[in-house]
């Protein structure tokens, strides 16, 4: 969650499906979704295909980083599910003033040179830093496919597994 409560931030490469759609709407009770990514907010085809994506009760805003900053920044609405795509983008965001308490690692795909620090979650050395900002930052990172999922400590992984 956010300092100021409601904001769930979860980084997923994939953005939205149906997990996200089914499992981790219901589980936090959310109605607004997120999607904040540089690349998909300057995409009009992929803001498209996103929103397409979600039933239609829920609402479902695409943002830059900065943007997502500003968005939070003067909402006062209900909870969010904000998703990004990638660890650094969460760090921009922080970097935007935005005031994490923690965060979720839901899927992360495998690349050349990636390490795993679980079945769904890869990191390389971009990901390993942005993940070290943000324990340095007192952002907790939890490892959790699904809601059902024990939360995994992140970081514990990482020094586990990185070289």
């Amino acid at each position: 969650m956010n300092a100021k409560a409601g904001l769930f931030v979860r980084v997923d490469d994939r953005l939205i499906h149906g997990q996200v759609v089914t499992t981790w709407v219901k589980s936090l009770g959310v109605k607004t979704i997120w999607v904040m990514s540089d690349r998909a907010a300057n995409e009009p085809i992929e803001i498209i295909l996103l929103k397409s994506s979600v039933p239609s009760h829920l609402n479902l805003e695409v943002y830059t980083i900065e943007q997502a900053a500003h968005a939070w920044r003067g909402y006062h609405g209900g909870p969010v599910l904000l998703l990004a795509e990638f660890v650094q983008d969460v760090v921009r965001l922080c970097e935007q003033g935005v005031l994490l308490t923690e965060i979720n690692l839901g899927g992360m795909r495998y690349h050349p040179g990636y390490v795993a620090l679980s079945k769904a979650i890869y990191v390389g050395e971009t990901e390993a830093k942005s993940m070290q900002e943000l324990e340095h930052r007192g952002v907790l990172a939890w490892i959790r496919v699904v809601p059902s999922d024990a939360k995994i400590d992140a970081y514990d992984r990482l020094r586990q597994r990185w070289h």
